[in-house]
């Protein structure tokens, strides 16, 4: 009756992502060797991509090893540092210098995944306690996003102005955001402060004096340091060349952005100041999704990320895209 109850409200199953359910796809991409499409960043790599997509399209095992809000540098070091990576790596590329020395949460995640690695262990009970928790929460939404069957009644069922999630977690690690759930344009506009780094505003009358107060304070942004932006991208392209050493391939690719999420970026980060400067620094093979035709007009609803019902046709074009250029081969 419980999960009858909570799917007549809209709520589906959700899978909690955790250091441990990301060192047990950690574990898949030193397994699958050179078949692994590995997928690392932040969340446009997690909400962009439909796995199941990639898989049909290049005969590969993707793999999902992005961290919402989180660099990429920790991860593709700890890949470049394993001699059975050998497949190819798709970055999510960000904005700005990358940072091997930032704190974030892919550092925990790595850690703990070395910490496992090295455990001298027979009954790993923790990776099985996380891999029952992930298959319990991706069938029963009585457990979606952590909560328990009394607490879903409580603030799911019985709660009048219960809302459903807009953002589910499937068992992959992939997201899928369906932005029909969620209030706009308010949270649009949220996302772009929240990316722009913009701190409150005057109460406006209507959106379009939002939208102009908004464009009037990204347009006075200052552009992000490029202070060691040499420096760290021969770190990047040292990591690069161990991976490509082994027969891998490293493609970073910026993924599309919108409204005045990409005003702001392209104040911020100015392609031709970081992109175009990094990339071939770093050495790997670069596509930025303005310069492909079948990537360029897709539109993300919250200015950085793509609906749900747009990533599997995303999914399909990049792949073709990176087929084109000879960077992916089908089962290859």
């Amino acid at each position: 009756m419980l999960e009858g109850a909570l799917a007549a409200r809209g709520f589906r199953a959700t899978v909690v992502d955790s250091p441990a359910l990301w060192a047990r796809e950690r574990q898949r991409a030193s397994e699958a060797g050179s078949h692994a499409l590995i997928l690392v960043g932040a969340s446009r790599a997690q909400l962009d991509i439909d796995l199941g997509a990639l898989a049909d399209a290049t005969g590969k095992q993707p793999v999902q090893l992005a961290i919402d809000g989180s660099s990429y540098v920790s991860v593709l070091a700890d890949l470049a540092a394993d001699d059975r990576v050998s497949g190819t790596v798709i970055v999510d590329y960000q904005g700005g210098v990358p940072n091997p020395d930032f704190q974030d949460a892919s550092m925990r995640y790595v850690e703990y995944w070395r910490h496992r690695e090295h455990a001298d262990t027979t009954y790993d009970f923790q990776r099985m306690e996380a891999a029952l928790a992930a298959w319990r929460q991706a069938a029963l939404r009585s457990y979606a996003d952590g909560a328990g069957p009394f607490a879903a009644l409580v603030s799911r069922v019985l709660a009048p102005r219960a809302t459903p999630q807009y953002l589910v977690t499937l068992p992959g690690r992939s997201r899928d955001a369906d932005y029909s759930r969620v209030p706009m344009p308010a949270f649009y506009y949220q996302r772009v402060m929240r990316n722009a780094g913009i701190e409150g505003l005057p109460a406006l009358p209507d959106y379009a004096a939002v939208d102009r107060a908004l464009e009037d304070r990204i347009h006075g942004l200052p552009q992000a340091s490029t202070a060691k932006l040499a420096e760290n991208a021969g770190l990047l392209a040292q990591m690069v060349q161990r991976i490509e050493g082994r027969g891998g391939k490293v493609i970073f690719v910026m993924f599309p952005r919108s409204g005045l999420v990409r005003a702001a970026d392209d104040v911020i980060y100015p392609r031709a100041v970081f992109w175009d400067r990094i990339v071939p620094l770093a050495g790997g093979k670069g596509l930025y999704y303005a310069d492909e035709p079948s990537l360029r007009d897709f539109t993300c609803p919250d200015g950085s990320h793509l609906d749900v019902r747009d990533k599997r046709r995303f999914t399909l074009a990049l792949a073709k895209a990176l087929q084109a250029r000879g960077w992916v081969s089908k089962g290859t």
